[in-house]
């Protein structure tokens, strides 16, 4: 059982203030769960925020399941789900999936559908994953949000979209894979900007303004130290440049330089 002491005990630990606000949420909804059997179900969590919650109801021994619908995705929800419900039908009536399809001919990039999303205001937290298609973009969403984007996601970029929901449990979006450029990246040392500035041919000045600035997220965590040590399967978003997953170190120069793969996201 989670009592009041223990909870504040950890929660006075997580210095970042969003980070305790969201973990006192989650721990909120497991107290609910334990004490009335009540299914709660939490909005997308990324990768760092997911960690985190992990790492403190595992501490607290509280049983939960982690929903994603699809290997590829990095956003996910944990649900706290009693026994006599089944645990595939609540992810059904939680989240879901909406395709994009654009009418038009010209090329439309990741960065132009996330654009288009997020400028309609909803709340990140509210949003999964983007996965783009030959033929558009997939993106999930929380069930209460489906008939907004329904009703207003209608031009991604400059060119007219028709949005439909699809099965969250077809094919079709089991199917779903990421597009990665396998790259092979000579960097001076583990420093971030050090590997942006090389994989994004931009100087190290122009890296480190653009990180102070706020550009930079990395395990969709906002950072904004030019000196922070990337780590292998770190995903990293660069603002307007693109993103990537650090992959392993492959050798070491003779002048010390590190050889590393990058993955690159098309």
């Amino acid at each position: 059982m989670i009592d009041k002491k223990a909870k504040s005990n950890l929660l006075a630990s997580i210095k970042d203030k969003d980070e305790r606000i969201l973990m006192s949420s989650i721990l909120d909804k497991a107290i609910k769960f334990e004490r009335s059997n009540t299914l709660s179900f939490t909005n997308f969590l990324n990768l760092n925020e997911l960690y985190i919650a992990k790492k403190i109801l595992d501490f607290f021994n509280v049983k939960y399941v982690v929903f994603s619908a699809n290997d590829y995705v990095e956003k996910k929800n944990i649900a706290f789900v009693p026994e006599y419900l089944d645990t595939e039908r609540v992810f059904l009536e939680h989240v879901s999936c909406l395709k994009i399809e654009p009418f038009g001919n010209s090329k439309v990039l990741h960065r132009d559908y996330m654009g288009a999303i997020y400028s309609l205001g909803v709340r990140r937290e509210l949003i999964g994953d983007i996965i783009l298609d030959h033929a558009g973009a997939y993106f999930f969403c929380m069930k209460n949000m489906e008939e907004f984007f329904l009703m207003n996601l209608i031009s991604v970029g400059k060119q007219e979209v028709k949005v439909e929901p699809i099965d969250l449990m077809s094919d079709e979006v089991k199917n779903l894979s990421v597009s990665l450029i396998e790259k092979e990246c000579m960097i001076p040392s583990f420093r971030v900007d050090a590997l942006l500035s090389e994989v994004y041919c931009l100087s190290r000045r122009e890296t480190k303004e653009k990180i102070i600035k706020g550009d930079l997220f990395i395990n969709d965590k906002n950072i904004f130290q030019p000196n922070t040590l990337i780590q292998k399967d770190d995903v990293i978003s660069f603002k307007k440049c693109g993103k990537l997953r650090v992959g392993n170190e492959i050798r070491r120069t003779k002048s010390s330089n590190i050889v590393i793969k990058i993955l690159k996201y098309n």
